[in-house]
């Protein structure tokens, strides 16, 4: 008797770890990944100094491919010529953040679209503010760029 309790606690314990080895730990992750150039990317940006994101960020192309984090560098490219309000570069890059993040981004969308309303190419702008509303119905801010849009 004793024997079989021995035994029948040995293979509850053994089944136990097994299934907590396999199982995926569901713990409160951080988030991505963000590599340092990002991370300092983003601080320089939150102190006003676009340029000196814009210096880290554009002579670390490869880091951010290696890292998969090129949407991320480029949408704060894009935020840094919008800071220094060159919206022809910053649209330029806010197309790479949407073309690198492979999936459809509402963030890197809605910022293209901005700066494409702000040169003035109206019918991309719309094109680009349709599909950021098809992905989350819940975003307050598109019927006010809408109607700055005229439509």
């Amino acid at each position: 008797m004793r024997t079989q309790r021995i035994l029948i606690h040995v293979i509850a314990t053994t089944i136990m770890l097994t299934l907590l080895w396999n199982h995926r730990a569901a713990a409160d992750t951080l988030g991505d990944y963000q590599p340092t150039v990002v991370r300092q990317a983003q601080w320089a940006l939150q102190r006003g100094n676009h340029d000196h994101a814009l210096a880290l960020l554009t002579q670390r192309g490869a880091e951010l491919r290696r890292w998969r984090a090129e949407a991320q560098g480029n949408g704060l490219i894009c935020q840094a010529w919008f800071q220094k309000g060159d919206y022809v570069r910053a649209e330029q890059a806010c197309d790479l953040a949407v073309r690198a993040a492979g999936e459809p981004n509402g963030q890197y969308l809605y910022n293209r679209a901005v700066m494409r309303l702000l040169l003035g190419r109206i019918d991309e702008a719309v094109a680009d503010l349709k599909r950021v509303a098809t992905m989350n119905s819940s975003v307050v801010a598109l019927n006010a760029d809408f109607s700055v849009a005229g439509r």
